[in-house]
């Protein structure tokens, strides 16, 4: 085995057997570098090692100053391979000269150790492998969790392999593998715990949003982060969002804090169990309704006209998933910090543009005369100037202002069926199928401002084209997509990408009489009698 580096390899040294299927023995990995060193007073080790810049030990991770274990008053300056004796061979003799001046020579054999602790994960894995094995490079990190895949042929090693990627990683407490393929209709993969704590309840932090979640009960991919944040950047303070498959929120939670209305759905009950438990830890909670249902039926009901129970103001449906989830004894334990200043970035532009009587903010012009009447508020309120932040949802007095004004959010007059800006379609391996939900979605004599516009997430396979996406997609819309935008977002297979589809959606489409018997249907069930 040998390591390299500046301070060229460890060389002579025997090749142990160091672990065996389920076993790993650390002492095996202990290494020695035979060196020399130079004893000195403990307040001059600075000075010499100055002097002998160039000829001291040079390795990542190790230190070419140690205490001297005979003296607590010395230091022991390690020399690099290049000083080759006790007579200093190999040191120039101009360094020797300086060396002098300062301090009497006295040097000593010394040994470096290389042990367990020192040596990388990947080093490590490939001692412990069989010849030909490819070694794991990466892993998935879920809060504190590690997600491996492991090929078939490293599986009698997947314990000692977890073991390793513990002990290296202090912040990570569970390792797990993904077993078999998914065949649930939640799409939640099936996980095996292999090293460290068993529990999969975690917390991740992205773009300033606390996301709970319990791994092996909902979807989350880490690795959709950056695809998360260019959609939802293209949300406006006041639009209203539609997420037909939210899972735990990572479109809806941040499309809330930035001021959005979200209508977010999931058919797994466990994922909308973690939706309703991020909105309150984010403080959104009055600007996300949460449902569990299919997606078809959740987007027939949102588009459903209702009556409003006068008491609250808000609109009678039964189906809306309940606002506070049970938190278990084990979600308890994990604690969150207060909310992100984003939470609060835009309450008085979406508060003041509805009590005036404009509705939820959609032109330009509206925007202007919201963005005027909130200058003119003052931040010890507690509402926000454009431009501004209030940390942790708090004015600079110190009174928290979030909860009260979020409540007033769940009152907003937000009617669907009137108007949405976006929809979001992330389920990559069906999300296409579901586009015909959206044939005849709208009623002229209903609809208000300009078409939502759709983000629609597939798989293509390598032998095909993005024009093929786009016809499969035209095919279940049944209607032709104008303009439409393909944004490639990753790899998930040799011959498997994943896209999102991106389109406004038609008006041939969104007005086709095709669905509206249904969607009236709908509504005659879920209508109030009045007598």
């Amino acid at each position: 085995m040998e390591q390299e580096g500046k301070e060229g390899s460890v060389a002579n040294v025997e090749e142990p057997a160091v672990a065996s299927v389920d076993f790993l023995d650390k002492s095996k990995f202990v290494r020695y570098l035979h060196r020399f060193a130079l004893r000195i007073p403990r307040n001059l080790s600075h000075v010499v090692a100055k002097i002998l810049s160039g000829y001291v030990l040079d390795m990542a991770r190790v230190r070419h100053i140690v205490p001297d274990p005979s003296d607590d008053n010395l230091r022991l300056v390690i020399f690099s391979d290049l000083v080759t004796d006790i007579y200093l061979h190999g040191l120039p003799e101009e360094k020797q000269q300086a060396l002098k001046k300062v301090v009497i020579a006295d040097v000593v054999p010394y040994d470096v150790v290389l042990d367990y602790p020192y040596w990388p994960v990947e080093h490590i894995l490939k001692e412990i492998l069989p010849a030909g094995c490819e070694v794991p490079s990466s892993f998935e990190t879920i809060g504190h969790i590690a997600h491996l895949n492991l090929r078939e042929e490293l599986l009698p090693y997947q314990k000692v392999i977890a073991t390793v990627i513990l002990d290296k990683n202090p912040k990570l407490k569970t390792v797990v593998n993904k077993v078999g393929t998914i065949t649930n209709e939640f799409r939640v993969p099936e996980f095996e715990v292999l090293a460290g704590n068993a529990s999969l309840v975690t917390e991740v932090k992205q773009h300033g949003a606390t996301f709970r979640l319990d791994y092996g009960s909902v979807y989350w991919n880490s690795r959709l982060e950056a695809e998360h944040k260019r959609v939802f950047s293209q949300f406006q303070p006041g639009e209203v969002i539609v997420d037909m498959f939210a899972g735990i929120g990572p479109f809806a939670i941040p499309a809330a804090q930035q001021g959005c209305i979200v209508y977010a759905n999931d058919l797994n009950p466990t994922s909308v169990k973690y939706l309703k438990m991020n909105s309150e830890i984010n403080k959104v909670s009055g600007r996300v309704k949460a449902y569990n249902m299919d997606a078809r039926e959740f987007i027939q009901t949102i588009m459903t006209p209702r009556l409003t129970d006068a008491s609250s103001e808000e609109p009678v449906n039964d189906n809306i998933a309940s606002t506070t989830a049970p938190v278990s004894s084990e979600e308890e334990r994990i604690t969150t910090g207060p909310s992100d200043s984003l939470t609060t970035k835009y309450e008085s532009q979406i508060s003041n543009a509805i009590k005036n009587g404009t509705g939820i903010v959609k032109s330009k012009n509206k925007m202007e005369r919201v963005k005027d009447s909130a200058d003119e508020i003052d931040s010890d309120m507690g509402l926000l100037h454009p431009g501004k932040n209030i940390q942790n949802g708090r004015n600079k007095k110190g009174r928290n202002f979030t909860t009260s004004v979020a409540k007033e959010k769940m009152n907003l007059e937000v009617k669907a069926w009137e108007h949405f800006d976006h929809v979001v379609m992330n389920l990559p391996a069906s999300a296409l199928e579901f586009l015909d939900v959206l044939n005849g979605l709208l009623t002229r004599d209903k609809w208000k401002g300009r078409l939502p516009r759709v983000h629609c997430y597939c798989f293509m396979r390598t032998k095909e084209t993005s024009a093929d996406v786009i016809e499969r997609a035209e095919a279940y819309l049944k209607g032709p997509i104008q303009e439409p935008v393909v944004w490639t977002v990753r790899d998930v297979a040799p011959n498997k990408v994943m896209l999102c589809l991106s389109f406004e959606l038609p008006e041939a489409v969104a007005f086709s009489s095709t669905s509206k018997d249904l969607i009236e249907d709908v509504a005659t069930l879920k209508r109030p009698r009045t007598s």
